[in-house]
C-alpha cells in the first residue's frame, strides 16, 4: 500500500467517505494521523454520521469512533489505498468535494443541549436518532452507547431516560404491539402527555402488575431526564400544583423531580376508570424512589434527602386523595391504601385502623386544621394541593379519615354504604337536620335488611359510636366537638330515639322496652312516649289495608299493645288506639276515594273530614246503613282519636271536623254520633227505605218526653248542646217521597199511612229546630202533605161509598143461596174482593180508634200542644231538641204556648157542639173530631203563613185584632 503522504487534502476527504461507506473504517485513525488539519475530529465523526450505514452494527466501528475522540492510533490498520481516488486530479477532488453535504454533528432538535462542546455525546445521539429512523433496530443503538455512557452525564441522561423506556416498552414489555415508539416520538413528549401514554398502555392487557411495572420500568427513568433542557422547554407552560422544593434546591433539581406530580395526577384519574389497578399501586409501589433505572445510574445521584421526602409526602397525598375521590374503590382497599401511606411515611400511630372488624376505638385528633377544609377541598383540581387540610398527610388527616373509614365500615355492615365523599361532607358541611335525615336514612336502610337472630344491642352500639367515634358510648359528648364522629352535630337524645324506633319497626318490643323503658337511658318517659308515638302513626301512615291483623297496622297496634301497659294514663296511646279501632272497622268496607284511588289508612289522617267518609261507605255499600251501631263506633272512634266536631255554629259549615278542641269529648261524641244517624238515615232514604229510616229516628232521636216510654232512651239527658244536624234529618226523612205505587186499594192505604208517618217526622222536627229560622220551611212542608193528606182521605172515603153502593149491606161471612140465584155474587172474585174490602174498613176503623185511644202525634196541633205543655212543666229541661230545650221566653216558646191555648180552646169547643161519640158510631164520630181538628190547624197554618207566619212566632195575626 502507497503512503497516503501523496494525496492531497480534497482526495484525503474523499477516502474517508468512501472507506466510510464501504463499511471500512478501520484505517481511519490512521487516516487522521496522515492528515490531521484536513480530517478532523469532527470532520470524520460527521463523514462516519453521513456514509457509514445505520444497520452497520455499532461494535465494528465504536473503538474508531472512540480512537478518533480521544487521538490514538490503532495499531495494524493501514489506509487503504484506493486507485479510483488517487487518479483523480486536484480540480475533481475539490469539485467533488464541494458537491459533499455531510450532516451536522448536533441533532436538529438538540440545539438547546446544555453540553456544546462533547462531540462524542452530539455524534452519538444524533447516530442514535439516525439508526432509528432509517432501521428502528433500537438494540442497536444501545450497543453504540454503552462503552460511552458513562463519559457524559448528558449522554447517560439520554440513555436511561430515552432509550431504555423505548427498549422496555417495544421489546420487553409489549412486544405484540403493532406499532413501536420511535426515538423521535418519546422525545417530543412532555411530561404529562409521557406520563399518560406510558401508563395507560399497562391497562390493556388488565394486569395489575402491569401499572407496577409501568411505573418503575417507563415512567420511573423517564423522569430522570425531566432537567433535560428539550424536556424543559417542552413544559415551560404554567404547571398546576408545582411540588414546593427546599429553597436550596436548585432549579435543575426541581424540574428532574416536579415531573412526578402528573404521575399522581394520573393516578387520581384512574381509579375511576380502573380503581383495583390503583389500589393495588399504592399497596405494592414505594413512590417515586421505587424507580428501575437499568443500574446505569449511581445510587448517590438520586433525589436528596429533603426531595426524597417531599415526593413521598406527595405520593401518599395521592393516595388520600384516590381514598376521597373514587367511590368505585373498595373498602377494604382503601383501608389498605390509608395504611401503606401511613407506614410510608411513619404516620402509624395516628392510624386507628385495626384488623379486627368488630373493633370500634376511640378516634381522637386536633380537629382544627379539619375543620378548616371547605366543600372546595374535595374537588379533584384540589385534592392534590399541598395546602388541602384532608390530603395532605398528617396526624390529623391520618386520624380523620381513618374515623371515616371505619364509619364507612360499621355503614357497610349495617347494610348502607356510602362513598367517602359522601361521608366527609355529612361530617364536616351538614347541619344538625342534614344529619338527621342522613341518620334515618341509614335506620330505613337497616330497617330493610333486618335478618332475624341480628345482635340489635351490637347496632344500637354502632349508631352510637358513629355519632361521636367514642368507644364509651355512656359517656357524655363534649358540649363543643369538633367533627369527633360523623353525626356529631345530632343530639344524642335524638339519636336514641331514633334507635328506638328502628327497634319498634323491627319488631324488638322487648329489648326497646328493657333498654329504654325498664332500664336507665338518655331519653325521659316523655320522649319514649313521643318516639313510641312517632313508630306508630309512621307504621300507621304506610299501611295499604287497615286490618289490624295483617300488614303495617299489624305492626302499627303490635307497638300499642306493648307499650300501653307502661303508659296507661298516655292520651296518644289511646287515641292511636281508637283510630287503629276506626280503621280497622272500615276494613270491611268497600271504598274508593276521587279519582280511583282505594281508601288507604293514612287517608283518614290528612283528611279535613274523617267523617265525611263514612257517607262514602254508605254510598258505595249497599245496605250498609243497616249496620248502625258499627257506624256509630266507627264515629265514635274517631272522636277518641282526636278529631274533635265543631259545633254547628261555627263559620265553616261545610266541614265539622277540625283538629282544635274546641268541644269536650261528650260534646264531640254526641255530636258525631248525631251525624252518624243522620248520615244513615239519608242513606235508607236514598235506598227507599223509609221504614228503617223511621224507625232509627223514633228509637235514636226522639227525645224521651216524647216517647210513651223511656225504655228505649238514655237514662241522663244529653247536655246542653246546638243540635243542628238531628232536625234536619228528620226533616229531610219528613220530606221523603215513596216511589209511585200502583192505584189500589191497598196501596191507597199503605200511602196514607207513610204520608201520617211523615207528618210526625215533620212535627217532630218542628220542635227539634234549634232556631226559629226554619220553621217557615217546616210548616209549609206539613201543610202541602196535610193537604195531601186529604186528598188521599176523600179518594178512600169515596171508594168506601162506592163499595157501600155496591154491596150494601149484604155480609159475605156466611152467604145464602136462594132458589133461582138470587141474592147470589156474580163470581168468586167478587165474593173475594167483597170480604178484602170489608176487612180494610174494619182495620181502618180499629186504627182510628187505636190512634184516638193512644193520643198519638197525629198532626201538628197534638205535637205542639203537647210540647207547650212539657215546656210550661220545665222550660229548663224541655228536650225539644237533642242540643237542648228552648229559652224560657223565647219566640219559639211564646209560639208553642199561644198554639197550645188556642189549640185546646178550639178542640173544647168542638166537643160542646157535636158532643163525644158513643155507641156503635163512636168510631166515625172520633175520626170526625181529629178531621176536624186537623182543618182548624190547617186553617191556622195557611193564615200564618199567609201573614208571614206572625202567628207562630207569638203577633196576632191581622184579622184578630180587626177583632
Amino acid at each position: 500500500m502507497a503512503k497516503s503522504a501523496r494525496l492531497s487534502g480534497a482526495h484525503a476527504i474523499l477516502l474517508a467517505t468512501h472507506l466510510c461507506a464501504t463499511g471500512n473504517i478501520f484505517s481511519l485513525p490512521q487516516l487522521q494521523a496522515d492528515y490531521p488539519t484536513t480530517l478532523t475530529t469532527e470532520r470524520l465523526l460527521r463523514i462516519i454520521l453521513t456514509f457509514l450505514p445505520e444497520s452497520t452494527e455499532p461494535k465494528k466501528y465504536t473503538s474508531v469512533v472512540q480512537a478518533l475522540v480521544d487521538g490514538l492510533r490503532t495499531t495494524g490498520n493501514d489506509v487503504v489505498d484506493v486507485p479510483m481516488i488517487k487518479e483523480l486530479t486536484e480540480d475533481a477532488a475539490r469539485k467533488r468535494v464541494r458537491k459533499i453535504r455531510l450532516l451536522p454533528l448536533r441533532y436538529p432538535g438538540d440545539e438547546d443541549s446544555q453540553d456544546t462542546t462533547d462531540l462524542l455525546t452530539q455524534f452519538l445521539i444524533h447516530r442514535a436518532h439516525r439508526i432509528d429512523s432509517e432501521t428502528s433496530l433500537q438494540p442497536l443503538i444501545l450497543d453504540l452507547l454503552l462503552p460511552f455512557y458513562q463519559r457524559s452525564p448528558a449522554l447517560r441522561t439520554w440513555l436511561v431516560s430515552c432509550l431504555l423506556p423505548l427498549l422496555r416498552l417495544n421489546y420487553e414489555y409489549y412486544p405484540s404491539e403493532d406499532k413501536s415508539c420511535s426515538v423521535e416520538t418519546l422525545e417530543s413528549l412532555d411530561n404529562p402527555t409521557a406520563a399518560n401514554i406510558l401508563l395507560s398502555i399497562a391497562g390493556t392487557p388488565k394486569n395489575d402488575t402491569d401499572l407496577i411495572k409501568n411505573l418503575r420500568g417507563l415512567v420511573g427513568p423517564w423522569m430522570y431526564g425531566t432537567s433535560h433542557p428539550r424536556r424543559q422547554k417542552l413544559g415551560r407552560a404554567p404547571r398546576r400544583n408545582s411540588i414546593s422544593l427546599r429553597p436550596q434546591d436548585s432549579q435543575e433539581e426541581a424540574d428532574r423531580y416536579s415531573g412526578w406530580k402528573y404521575v399522581n395526577e394520573w393516578l387520581l384519574d384512574r381509579s375511576l376508570v380502573d380503581p383495583e389497578a390503583v389500589v393495588n399501586a399504592f399497596i405494592n409501589w414505594d413512590g417515586p424512589e421505587d424507580v428501575d433505572l437499568g443500574g446505569y445510574v449511581d445510587e448517590l445521584e438520586g433525589p436528596s434527602a429533603d426531595q426524597s421526602k417531599e415526593l413521598r409526602y406527595r405520593f401518599g397525598q395521592a393516595g388520600l386523595a384516590v381514598i376521597y375521590q373514587s367511590p368505585e374503590i373498595p373498602l377494604d382497599g382503601s383501608i389498605r391504601i390509608l395504611d401503606r401511606v401511613a407506614s410510608l411515611l411513619g404516620l402509624d400511630e395516628s392510624l386507628f385502623i385495626t384488623s379486627d372488624k368488630s373493633a370500634l376505638p376511640s378516634v381522637e385528633f386536633d380537629s382544627n386544621q379539619i375543620q378548616s377544609a371547605s366543600r372546595a377541598t374535595l374537588f379533584q383540581n384540589a385534592l392534590l394541593l399541598s395546602t388541602n387540610p384532608l390530603t395532605r398527610p398528617s396526624p390529623s388527616s391520618i386520624s380523620f379519615l381513618s374515623g371515616l373509614l371505619l364509619s364507612l365500615r360499621a355503614l357497610e355492615e349495617l347494610g348502607h354504604p356510602i362513598p367517602c365523599r359522601t361521608a366527609t361532607n355529612i361530617c364536616l358541611h351538614s347541619n344538625q337536620d342534614m344529619q338527621l335525615f342522613e341518620l334515618r336514612t341509614v335506620m330505613a336502610s337497616v330497617a330493610q335488611q333486618a335478618k332475624s337472630g341480628r345482635g340489635w344491642r351490637q347496632v344500637r352500639q354502632q349508631l352510637l359510636w358513629l355519632r361521636d367515634w367514642k368507644s364509651d358510648t355512656g359517656r357524655p359528648a363534649e358540649s363543643n366537638p369538633s367533627c369527633h364522629g360523623l353525626f356529631w352535630r345530632v343530639p344524642q337524645e335524638n339519636l336514641e330515639a331514633e334507635i328506638l324506633k328502628l327497634l319498634l319497626e323491627v319488631r324488638e318490643h322487648n329489648l326497646a322496652i328493657d333498654i329504654y323503658v325498664k332500664s336507665r337511658s338518655t331519653l325521659s318517659p316523655d320522649q319514649v312516649e313521643n318516639a313510641v308515638k312517632e313508630s306508630v302513626f309512621t307504621a300507621y301512615d304506610n299501611a295499604s289495608n287497615g286490618n289490624k291483623t295483617r300488614g303495617k297496622i299489624q305492626r302499627a297496634h303490635e307497638i300499642l299493645q306493648a307499650f300501653q301497659p307502661h303508659f296507661p294514663e298516655s292520651t296518644s296511646f289511646k287515641q292511636a288506639q281508637a283510630l287503629i279501632a276506626a280503621t280497622h272497622a272500615l276494613s270491611f268496607y268497600s271504598l274508593t276515594l276521587q279519582h280511583g284511588v282505594p281508601f288507604q289508612p293514612v287517608s283518614l289522617r290528612v283528611h279535613p273530614d274523617p267523617l265525611s267518609l263514612l257517607e262514602e261507605v254508605l254510598k258505595q255499600n249497599p245496605k250498609s246503613y243497616t249496620k248502625l251501631d258499627d257506624l256509630l263506633s266507627i264515629g265514635r272512634n274517631l272522636v277518641r282519636a282526636g278529631f274533635t266536631p265543631r259545633p254547628a255554629n261555627e263559620s265553616d259549615s261545610h266541614s265539622h271536623y277540625t283538629r282544635s278542641p274546641v268541644l269536650t269529648q261528650d260534646e264531640a261524641l254526641i255530636t258525631a254520633e248525631r251525624r252518624v244517624m243522620s248520615l244513615a238515615i239519608s242513606s235508607a232514604l236514598a235506598s227507599n227505605d223509609f221504614g228503617t229510616a223511621y224507625s232509627y229516628i223514633l228509637t235514636r232521636l226522639t227525645p224521651p218526653s216524647f216517647l210513651p216510654s223511656s225504655s228505649l232512651s238514655s237514662t241522663s239527658q244529653p247536655p246542653a248542646l246546638k243540635d243542628d244536624i238531628t232536625w234536619r234529618a228528620v226533616y229531610n226523612a219528613g220530606r221523603y217521597r215513596p216511589p209511585t205505587t200502583p192505584s189500589s186499594p191497598q196501596a191507597l192505604h199503605t200511602q196514607i199511612t207513610n204520608l201520617t208517618q211523615r207528618m210526625e217526622l215533620l212535627s217532630l222536627s218542628l220542635i227539634l229546630a234549634p232556631t226559629p229560622d226554619p220553621l217557615p220551611e217546616i210548616l209549609g212542608a206539613w201543610r202541602r202533605a196535610d193537604e195531601e193528606l186529604s186528598l188521599l182521605r176523600a179518594r178512600e172515603s169515596e171508594e168506601e161509598d162506592l163499595w157501600d153502593t155496591r154491596g150494601g149491606n149484604t155480609t159475605v161471612a156466611a152467604p145464602s143461596i136462594l132458589p133461582g140465584g138470587f141474592n147470589q155474587p156474580d163470581t168468586e172474585q167478587d165474593v173475594f174482593e167483597t170480604r178484602q174490602h170489608h176487612a180494610r174498613r174494619a182495620a181502618r176503623a180499629a186504627h182510628h180508634n187505636r190512634l184516638d185511644s193512644e193520643e198519638a202525634p197525629m198532626g201538628l196541633f197534638e205535637v205542639a200542644r203537647g210540647a207547650a205543655r212539657a215546656l210550661h212543666k220545665n222550660v229548663n229541661s224541655l228536650p225539644l231538641g237533642v242540643g237542648g230545650a228552648l229559652p224560657s221566653g223565647s219566640s219559639l216558646s211564646s209560639s208553642i204556648s199561644k198554639l197550645d191555648s188556642e189549640g185546646e180552646g178550639m178542640g173544647e169547643g168542638w166537643e160542646a157542639e157535636n158532643g163525644p161519640g158513643s155507641g156503635s158510631g163512636g168510631g166515625n164520630a172520633q175520626e170526625g173530631e181529629r178531621v176536624r181538628k186537623r182543618d182548624v190547624v190547617s186553617n191556622m197554618v195557611t193564615g200564618g203563613l199567609a201573614s208571614g207566619i206572625g202567628w207562630v212566632l207569638g203577633a196576632q195575626p191581622v184579622n184578630m185584632n180587626r177583632q
